[in-house]
């Protein structure tokens, strides 16, 4: 049967017959699915991602597991067409069915796919967990090769959160353990070759020159679409470790080798790596001028994908500083951060809409399937009714945010809850009542949830910043406040408050908005103080960790010049007070609640599992 006359028979069973039809329809439309999905023909892929709406909104999408495989083969083939984000109601259909009939080999799969999707559509604190609650499945199933899948895929995560050592130790250990495991081949490729992202990150080169190098090998000729596109990503990474390592012959070869499978697929997706890669050897060359203009006309095509775009940014700005021009370094850094803090507004946006679009649809069976049909694709006609999200809901998805905005700093994720709990204590040292204080604990673990926005250079840079880059860091408090505005529940107006003015200082000297005295929030005088706090006395990668003394005669000598004299005395009573109480678990008390956060439970677990595996010994690289 054609695959038209298989998707119309398909619609009319979903939408004219109850769904009843697709125990017979959905083998069919599986056996066909390797050559559809080999196809280069738009309207092949215009009919599988029809069939999959249609089986993801059925009533009764049987055979349950066959299903679940058609959603999440479509599914991927939205990534090498740029096209992620449509794909991610598909996959969390796929789990949800894994999840109502018990089919843990299913839920393995898509769970560990949805891991993927997430890191890239840049949302890679859910690829942890998933990634994560893929492994567990596939330890309990006895599939090692799940395992290390699952590993591999985290390995993406922790490098898309910036957390390049971890994203390498992790790496390190999958490799080792599963590198003579003729049935993981692919996942230490992936794990190799993330871990030669995260050594590039570095400016460890030759380490992710031979990393990169050898997850090339592993993975070979690609046999499919994906496959070239995961080549051609660790070949562009290979490409510019031998940039920074000045090898002509090897910049050559990668060269040669990213034409060559841009030339095989074509793709939207792999032509604009194949001009990014010219321009990175064209500013090598010292070709600064031809490099410039490249990557200007690229910019446009560039931005319907973010990574790229953002790859597009940081060899713009990489050109300028080569031409020691400074003004236009700074210009596209600049606009790097506008960037990265629109993305994140946006993925906000959508991850709040997807949150109210599972409360407010009735799921297939509960309802009539062609309303439902209707509303996910956005026909006119559709009636819902409204249904009020949970503030839980919207609080768990802004927490996982907030904590993974903080961890490239703090790479326990306890920050963000230790300075919540700070600033609720304090709020209620000031007499203020207990569902305030309760609200200020909540809002304050958001403070900094816009340094999502700040690309991982300025976090991680040892040192102090240069102007222009402090410059950039500060827009972390209106891109913060931007993205909790995107949540329209008033429970998220405190939290907002503190976003934007927790560095506003007293005497009127700090930003965003100069703002002095009393005109600054007194919910964000009250962060300040926890905030600064908390971060004096914790390592950050430009400064040591302080004593409790001496933050706190820091936070007394600058009373009435950043901090409010009333509020940092009463500070300085609590925290005195606390820390007799608490002793050497002071930090733990303060961090109780991260301890229920599926994210952080997510981060503990996998280093249990980790610690299962066989340990690295010292400077061992595998």
């Amino acid at each position: 049967m054609e695959a038209k006359a298989l998707v119309g028979l398909i619609d009319a069973c979903v939408n004219d017959f109850d769904s009843d039809g697709m125990a017979e329809l959905l083998p069919q439309l599986v056996s066909d699915l390797p050559r559809m999905l080999k196809s280069s023909n738009a309207e092949d892929f215009d009919l599988l991602v029809q069939s999959a709406r249609l089986i993801a909104f059925s009533r009764n999408p049987q055979p349950v597991p066959l299903a679940i495989r058609a959603l999440l083969d479509i599914a991927a083939a939205h990534m090498p067409r740029g096209r992620s984000q449509e794909a991610i109601a598909l996959v969390e259909r796929a789990l949800d069915l894994a999840t109502d009939h018990d089919l843990k080999p299913e839920l393995r799969r898509a769970s560990n796919f949805y891991s993927l999707l997430s890191t890239d559509v840049g949302i890679p604190a859910r690829g942890v967990e998933y990634a994560l609650r893929s492994a567990v499945l596939a330890k309990e199933l006895d599939e090692s090769w799940g395992v290390a899948s699952a590993f591999g895929n985290m390995t993406a995560a922790l490098y898309g959160m910036g957390l390049y050592r971890e994203a390498m130790s992790v790496a390190l250990r999958v490799i080792k353990r599963f590198k003579t495991d003729p049935e993981c081949v692919n996942s230490v490729a992936v794990a190799r070759s993330n871990l030669a992202s995260a050594a590039l990150a570095l400016q460890q080169f030759a380490l992710g020159a031979g990393a990169a190098e050898e997850a090339c090998e592993a993975m070979g000729l690609p046999r499919d679409a994906q496959g070239i596109l995961n080549r051609a990503a660790t070949e562009g990474t290979w490409l510019k470790c031998v940039i920074g390592l000045d090898d002509a012959q090897a910049i050559e070869s990668r060269r040669a080798m990213i034409n060559s499978l841009a030339d095989a697929f074509k793709s939207p997706r792999l032509e604009l790596n194949r001009r990014l890669a010219e321009a990175a050897c064209e500013i090598h060359a010292g070709n600064l001028t031809v490099a410039v203009a490249q990557l200007l006309a690229l910019l446009d095509r560039s931005k319907a994908m973010p990574g790229l775009y953002r790859d597009n940014l940081v060899l713009l700005v990489r050109a300028y500083e080569k031409g020691n021009d400074h003004a236009g370094a700074l210009l596209y850094l600049g606009e790097l951060v506008d960037f990265l803090g629109r993305s994140q507004v946006a993925a906000v946006r959508h991850k709040l809409e997807m949150i109210r679009e599972r409360v407010q649809t009735p799921m297939p069976g509960k309802d009539d399937v062609r309303a439902v049909i209707k509303a996910i694709q956005k026909q006119p006609g559709s009636q819902r009714e409204s249904a009020e999200v949970p503030e839980p809901l919207y609080r768990e998805a802004l927490e996982r945010l907030a904590v993974a905005a903080e961890l490239r700093e703090d790479t326990l994720g306890r920050h963000a809850y230790r300075v919540g709990r700070l600033a609720g204590l304090l709020a209620n040292a000031l007499g203020y009542g207990h569902k305030f204080c309760e609200d200020v604990e909540n809002a304050a673990r958001l403070h900094d949830i816009g340094k999502l926005g700040i690309p991982d250079g300025l976090l991680i840079k040892p040192g102090r910043l240069t102007d222009g880059e402090f410059s950039a860091m500060q827009r972390h408090t209106t891109i913060g406040a931007q993205i909790l505005a995107q949540c329209a529940h008033p429970a998220f107006r405190l939290a907002e408050q503190i976003a934007l003015f927790h560095h506003e200082k007293w005497d009127g000297s700090g930003y965003p908005k100069g703002l002095a005295g009393e005109a600054i929030p007194e919910v964000a005088r009250i962060a300040a103080l926890a905030d600064v706090y908390d971060a004096l006395t914790h390592v950050r990668a430009y400064k040591h960790a302080w004593t409790h003394v001496e933050a706190v005669a820091e936070i007394e000598r600058t009373a009435g010049s950043h901090f409010d004299p009333r509020m940092a005395s009463a500070f300085v009573k609590l925290v005195n007070h606390l820390r007799r109480m608490h002793g050497d678990r002071f930090d733990d008390y303060l961090a109780e609640a991260g301890e229920h956060s599926s994210f952080i439970q997510a981060r503990d677990k996998m280093r249990q599992m980790l610690d299962e595996m066989e340990p690295l010994q010292p400077g061992e690289l595998l």
